[in-house]
């Protein structure tokens, strides 16, 4: 019983990251379409992605640039994080993962448009930055899902003690995924920073 429990139980989980993360593709597939949308010829598109390529082809310093992905992830994630906590913000949770998706898929095609074949530079590092963020923001979305669930039953029953007990469980479940998360990619970032500057030059 136990063995088929925790593989139906597995099996769920995998179907939920699978959808969380399909769902993250078509955000990132309509952000690249939002460029055929609103038509811009190249010499627009360039000029609004310029300050990026500026910066990493310049003498940017390591640490500044650590730094500044360092507090915007821990900011996306945190994000999510607290907006899942007040059970009604939840949407908030949900157009911020989106806005991602729709970020991401519209700088990679910019780039796509305005650079043809060298954007697989400029791709790289967009890539890099939040190849490890993007699957840790699925897991805290999915935990997520899992207090909605059990906070919107406690909040019928008005059960104080349990909610609060759930609230702190997944504070500490979301800092933990967070912090795991934030560090790796802050490992990543450090490791490749210096790869980045050399492929952009």
């Amino acid at each position: 019983m136990r063995k088929t429990y925790r593989r139906k139980n597995l099996e769920e989980i995998s179907k939920q990251i699978l959808f969380i993360g399909l769902a993250f593709i078509v955000f990132v597939v309509v952000g690249a379409y939002l460029n055929k949308i609103w038509t811009s010829n190249s010499n627009d598109i360039l000029k609004n992605i310029n300050p990026a390529i500026e910066y990493y082809s310049s003498d940017i310093s390591s640490k500044k640039t650590i730094i500044s992905n360092l507090k915007a992830d821990m900011g996306f994630m945190g994000l999510i994080c607290v907006s899942t906590l007040f059970v009604i913000t939840v949407p908030v949770a949900v157009i911020i993962f989106m806005l991602k998706g729709l970020s991401m898929g519209y700088t990679i095609n910019s780039f796509i448009l305005a650079l043809k074949f060298e954007s697989i530079k400029m791709i790289s590092i967009v890539m890099l930055k939040n190849i490890i963020i993007i699957p840790g923001a699925i897991i805290l979305i999915l935990i997520s899902l899992s207090y909605f669930k059990e906070m919107t039953s406690l909040l019928k029953i008005g059960n104080r003690e349990k909610i609060i007990f759930l609230s702190r469980r997944y504070l500490l479940n979301g800092a933990i995924i967070i912090l795991t998360s934030v560090v790796l990619q802050l490992l990543l970032n450090t490791v490749s920073i210096n790869i980045i500057k050399f492929l952009v030059k």
